[in-house]
């Protein structure tokens, strides 16, 4: 879905009350969203809950919650919603209120938008005011954040079935030390099971990390050869051997690891010392940085950012809504057109 940005309150909004995500509600069952001590009194029939003229519906997903609307006469019932959604605790709903009070916030609802409501992009907020006076309503909608297929550029650095039913987009650096962890324990798993996992892999080399981007020009190089993977395969199990190096020295290294690819050396060196792809790498760190990668490796599956991709039980959570009929993407866009 496009993220249209009118107005820059939301992330001060959230910043300044949202203090961990750890605890939020979103992508948790049902059952967890609507026992929360803010929800308290609330009458609850399925995934409703209503008090007088309050209604907060929960929109589910493979069984769980992915976004949380909520239709309220007060900014005091809007807070009790959003703050369900986030999972906040009933001391920081005064302060949610003050935020949502905003004059400059209120008019800009008038209107409709929808933003992200924080720099690492894994979810989004909608607001809208109708009504004037006593007749004022309130609209409030927070759901988790999938990207589309096409907020991410296209690579030839793919690996597993079209027909895969997950889609793993991995933003990595060569020097990266957990980026090696990740090719070492995740990695095999994921290219072994080529007919669920379809991995996508993508540059990202990070400024204080002095080898990476001439390593990951190399690395694209050996994809404009058709072994990505191999090459790849190589700079991580000689990570101790390059890494270190001076940049000046480095290409030595990998002309060692190209060949041993299978590659055609003299035009991966020339590649290399051309820096033929250094547009293209620079040109995938800025795709990053539209879809809020903060670091390496950075992974999303089906379009969900992964806040732990070896966890179990998060990526089982994340295929199980990205995949269900009707998908989280296909609900939650559903909801965003009368906020637009």
């Amino acid at each position: 879905m496009s993220i249209p940005r009118p107005v820059r309150l939301l992330p001060v909004l959230v910043a300044s009350v949202l203090v961990s995500s750890a605890g939020a509600q979103l992508l948790g069952t049902p059952a967890q969203t609507l026992a929360q001590p803010v929800l308290k009194g609330m009458a609850v029939s399925g995934n409703v809950a209503r008090q007088g003229t309050t209604t907060i519906t929960l929109d589910t997903a493979g069984g769980y919650v992915v976004g949380v609307l909520t239709d309220a006469a007060s900014l005091d019932d809007l807070a009790r919603g959003v703050g369900a959604g986030w999972g906040l605790d009933a001391a920081n709903l005064p302060k949610l209120k003050g935020n949502l009070s905003n004059p400059q916030l209120l008019t800009a609802a008038r209107a409709g938008f929808v933003d992200l409501t924080d720099d690492a992009g894994t979810d989004l907020i909608a607001l809208k005011v109708t009504g004037e006076g006593s007749a004022t309503r309130y609209q409030a909608y927070v759901a988790v954040n999938i990207w589309p297929d096409s907020a991410f550029p296209a690579t030839k650095a793919v690996t597993g079935k079209a027909t895969a039913p997950v889609t793993l987009r991995v933003f990595s650096d060569f020097q990266c030390p957990y980026c090696k962890q990740m090719w070492d324990t995740a990695m095999p798993a994921w290219r072994k099971d080529s007919a669920t996992y379809r991995v996508m892999h993508y540059e990202f080399p990070l400024s204080f990390h002095r080898n990476a981007q001439g390593a990951a020009e190399a690395s694209e190089c050996a994809l404009a050869q058709g072994k990505f993977w191999p090459f790849a395969d190589q700079l991580f199990a000689n990570y101790q051997s390059w890494t270190p190096l001076d940049p000046k020295d480095a290409p030595a290294k990998y002309a060692g690891y190209a060949k041993a690819a299978g590659l055609d050396t003299a035009a991966f060196k020339a590649c290399v010392g051309q820096r033929t792809f250094r547009s293209s790498v620079e040109a995938q760190v800025q795709a990053g940085l539209k879809v809020n990668v903060q670091g390496t490796p950075t992974v999303y599956l089906n379009g969900l950012k992964l806040s732990n991709y070896a966890d179990a039980q998060e990526v089982a959570r994340a295929r199980a809504v990205t995949t269900a009929q009707p998908s989280a993407a296909s609900l939650i866009e559903e909801r965003l057109k009368s906020f637009r």
